[in-house]
């Protein structure tokens, strides 16, 4: 099989963490190397450099991850390996994250594509050598913010040199909107692109939407974990590890989660049953709003972003979108005033609304409170993991 295992994948997207679990840079390499010996070789020249940060914290360059060839049994192998960080949670939770294009030109995280973007040069010159080499296969891999640069390093390998790479992440955020994750899948494959989470990780939750996950279709992994609230160390790479120990791909996608079809939002969205802010709720959530807005545009929910001048932030569209769909149909309408009502009830706030109170105004607030208390769920979650000192 051309595609590495799911423990394979795993363990790399965990070891590569020495870099920041070690006092230096050496004691990586030495142990990287004493674990990997006969199938790569890791050095300081084939580290991966990067500057991450943003408005909202300090901006620094630090070891971000590993280019390699593959030797011995991973012979005609490719691998770009990349780590997360301890800012994931200002990264993910800024209320002012804003949109940017992907090489593919598609709209993606600013922040993830800033960083990805300054390991370009060193990205280039590991694919000359890639094409010296003859390589037959390239896999990105990572674990939290390590498996968004993954994602966006193979849709960079895609766009620019006409390959089609393995992807394999590990309590990914989202990454992109519609558009990305649609032309992702599309262009690359759903097969190739392997996307692990547990059921209890609130990182594969956020950025909130529009966001939306690559593959956003086909199959993805989804990885049983107890609860239906989050559970800070189930983003932890030891329960990943633990998780696909042992199982293959095929046997990992017999654990799917419950399939949200077209029919199944729309009941789920006129159900009167009580919700409050859980992992479930945050799914259905996502996947309604999703729903409504191909509606509301009909069918192309990937316009968010396009269509618009900078000034309109994405909570902007957001509203400006759906205050338009009220007026498209009655059908249109009501399912935009349950979604509303279903943000407003996670929210704790009085239920009873008319389409008519929907202002472009009003759908914005509630979408800005709703994004706070989701923002404020997860800084607590994820300083848990931090406090525990578990690798994010």
């Amino acid at each position: 099989m051309a595609e590495l295992t799911a423990f394979q994948a795993a363990r790399l997207a965990d070891d590569v963490y020495s870099l920041t679990r070690l006092p230096t840079l050496k004691d990586a390499v030495t142990y990287l190397n004493g674990e990997y010996g006969e199938v790569f070789n890791f050095s300081e020249q084939s580290l991966l450099k990067a500057k991450t940060g943003g408005p909202w914290f300090i901006k620094c360059r630090t070891a971000f991850g590993f280019t390699l060839l593959g030797q011995g049994s991973l012979k005609g192998h490719a691998f770009f390996l990349f780590r997360g960080t301890q800012y994931l949670a200002d990264w993910l939770t800024n209320l002012n994250i804003s949109v940017s294009r992907s090489s593919s030109g598609q709209p993606v995280h600013d922040g993830f594509k800033r960083a990805f973007f300054t390991m370009e040069p060193k990205l280039k010159e590991f694919m000359a050598i890639v094409a010296k080499n003859n390589i037959s296969h390239i896999h990105c891999i990572g674990h939290s913010l390590g498996g968004a640069l993954a994602t966006l390093c193979g849709d960079w390998i895609k766009s620019g040199y006409k390959i089609k790479p393995y992807i394999y992440t590990f309590g990914s955020p989202r990454v992109g909107l519609y558009g990305f994750a649609d032309f992702c899948t599309s262009s690359i494959g759903a097969e190739r692109i392997f996307r692990a989470y547990h059921k209890t990780d609130i990182v594969p939750c956020i950025p909130i939407w529009p966001f939306i996950h690559t593959p956003n279709s086909g199959q993805d992994y989804f990885l049983p974990s107890p609860g239906i609230v989050p559970m800070a160390e189930y983003h932890g790479m030891n329960h990943y590890i633990d998780s696909v120990r042992n199982k293959s791909w095929p046997t990992l996608a017999a654990l799917e989660s419950e399939r949200k079809s077209d029919d199944g939002i729309v009941r789920w969205l006129k159900s009167t049953s009580p919700i409050g802010l859980t992992i479930t709720a945050l799914e259905w959530l996502n996947q309604a709003l999703v729903y409504v807005l191909r509606k509301c545009l009909k069918g192309v929910a990937w316009a968010i972003s396009g269509a618009f001048g900078t000034s309109f932030t994405l909570m902007d569209q957001l509203a400006y979108v759906l205050k338009k769909g009220i007026d498209i149909s009655e059908n249109v309408s009501s399912l935009v005033l349950n979604l509303i009502k279903k943000m407003m009830e996670i929210l704790g706030m009085k239920k009873v609304l008319k389409a008519a109170e929907l202002t472009r105004e009003f759908i914005r607030s509630i979408f800005l409170k709703l994004q706070q208390k989701v923002n404020d769920f997860t800084q607590a979650a994820l300083s848990k993991v931090l406090v525990k000192g578990r690798a994010v």
